[in-house]
């Protein structure tokens, strides 16, 4: 039994599809990974605005506004603000008052 020229050239052919045939299935992308945590957002906002704040309270705000930027939660982050540094803003703004 001899195959014509042409099934012999359709087996090779297909042979060649499946070998490079690639799974197509729809997977899921992971998440790319922030090269920093949250936390260590926080340590370099701290570490490069904290020297300021002790200048001019004014860097207390912008140490408040970076913070909500980073955590994603106002809510959370004013109530943060108004615990740890509200008080102390209060202070310095009232002693610089005339």
């Amino acid at each position: 039994m001899t195959r014509s020229l042409s099934v012999r050239f359709g087996t090779v052919l297909v042979c060649l599809l499946v070998a490079q045939h690639r799974d197509r299935k729809n997977r899921t992308r992971q998440k790319r990974k922030n090269p920093y945590s949250k936390s260590e957002k926080n340590a370099i906002i701290d570490s490069l605005v904290h020297p300021w704040a002790d200048e001019h309270w004014s860097f207390v705000i912008v140490d408040a506004i970076l913070h909500v930027f980073n955590e994603e939660d106002p809510v959370q982050s004013l109530v943060k603000f108004l615990r740890y540094n509200a008080p102390e803003l209060l202070k310095r703004i009232l002693k610089e008052m005339p």
